[in-house]
């Protein structure tokens, strides 16, 4: 082998070195070596300044609505009275965020367990009920039952989802066009399939003309 052919042996592996290399960087940061749990975060101050994944429910109360930039806490999974993270996200809002929904936050972990978020996507939890004995929306409204426990059903309308923190969140009609309406007040986190036009089943109380939700849910029948 010459001498120049040596030469661009050398070079072409440096390059194939350097290649690999950034993958590899690429993939320990962004690939899942540093995907950790809340309390790895909270309780490991070497991954202050390092990018990480983590995820957990939103703790309930956590959060202020149309807050700029918006600041919550998550919480460790499937341990209620766990450690917390608090997470602040400069972004758009994802529909489904709310009391309870996972949340999974890509960023650079700060002092004071915080992590200042890069990417934020939440994951809607499945949940269903029978609107069996359940009042339909016209009935209600023409019912005495203001400001007593009640369950109804009716269909999202069309249009109508609002992002996390306005209220009221949705209207919840006799027909996913709307027909007779009402809205519902809800900051929990939206379940899966509770798009426009789903049957949905809530419980709360109608309070001066709005819904206030204490249970959401989508009608069992549409699984």
């Amino acid at each position: 082998m010459n001498k120049r052919a040596k030469q661009r042996l050398i070079g072409v592996t440096v390059l194939i070195l350097v290649v690999v290399g950034g993958l590899v960087l690429f993939v320990m940061t962004q690939g899942g070596a540093y995907k950790k749990s809340v309390a790895e975060v909270v309780s490991d101050p070497s991954l202050v300044g390092k990018q990480v994944q983590v995820q957990g429910p939103v703790v309930s109360g956590s959060w202020t609505p149309d807050a700029k930039p918006l600041t919550f806490s998550i919480r460790q999974e499937d341990d209620p009275n766990g450690p917390t993270l608090k997470v602040v996200w400069g972004g758009p809002v994802p529909s489904a965020f709310g009391d309870g929904t996972v949340a999974i936050v890509t960023g650079i972990v700060g002092e004071g367990q915080t992590i200042e978020a890069k990417q934020l996507i939440t994951q809607c939890p499945s949940k269903y009920a029978s609107s069996k004995d359940a009042l339909t929306v016209d009935a209600l409204l023409k019912s005495e039952l203001a400001g007593k426990p009640v369950k109804i059903t009716g269909y999202v309308v069309e249009g109508s989802v609002k992002p996390s923190g306005t209220q009221p969140r949705f209207l919840l009609g006799t027909t996913s066009k709307g027909g007779e309406t009402i809205g519902v007040s809800w900051s929990g986190a939206m379940p899966q399939g509770a798009t426009e036009g789903a049957k949905m089943v809530i419980s709360g109380e109608l309070i001066k003309g709005v819904f206030v939700a204490t249970d959401v849910a989508v009608d069992e029948k549409e699984k």
